[in-house]
């Protein structure tokens, strides 16, 4: 497995990875920033210290990609409670998209062009599999969130998800983000 994506500019977080990986399939995991704004940097990361592996942002016209962790480390942009299941160590590949949730179905051509290409390579460098479950909007938010995986259905997932079907989290993002485009 090659640690870092070739297209990808290095921003590598100063702080902590979220540590070495649990025995489980990979999967990817997909949020939203919640901006359209991004600023890179090694040791901020909107206002905390919890990246995930890469950022797709639009920066002076152009979609870029940028890494902040090794993918043979985890990130630590998941919700994990104590005495709960691994969400951030349960070999979760994490991409933030610089993007609303809620208008996830306007993502720039450009973006979803990089977005796409980043999924492509994590997914042959980690032997993700090319499925998803379905994905929601608003409707996905909190514990009862229709989309929300349960422990068991995380421990064996190997496929791409949103941050609004893992466990122990409560948010919808990426919304109904066009994933039959992102896994062609």
């Amino acid at each position: 497995m090659q640690p870092f994506y070739p297209h990808a500019t290095q921003i590598i977080f100063q702080g902590p990875t979220g540590g070495p990986y649990v025995n489980a399939p990979f999967r990817g995991v997909i949020h939203t920033t919640q901006s359209v704004d991004y600023t890179p940097s090694t040791t901020n990361y909107y206002g905390h210290s919890n990246p995930p592996h890469f950022t797709v942002a639009r920066k002076n016209g152009n979609a870029r990609v940028y890494q902040h962790y090794s993918v043979r480390v985890a990130a630590r942009a998941l919700a994990n409670m104590e005495g709960g299941v691994q969400t951030n160590r349960q070999c979760a590949i994490q991409i933030e998209i610089a993007w609303r949730a809620e208008n996830i179905g306007n993502l720039h051509p450009t973006m979803k062009t990089a977005l796409r290409n980043l999924i492509r390579w994590i997914s042959q460098e980690c032997n993700i599999q090319q499925t998803s479950p379905e994905f929601l909007g608003s409707e996905a938010y909190g514990n009862g969130s229709p989309a929300r995986m349960s422990s068991s259905e995380w421990n064996a997932f190997n496929g791409w998800c949103g941050h609004q079907h893992v466990p122990e989290n409560l948010h919808w993002d990426p919304g109904r983000i066009d994933i039959d485009f992102l896994l062609q």
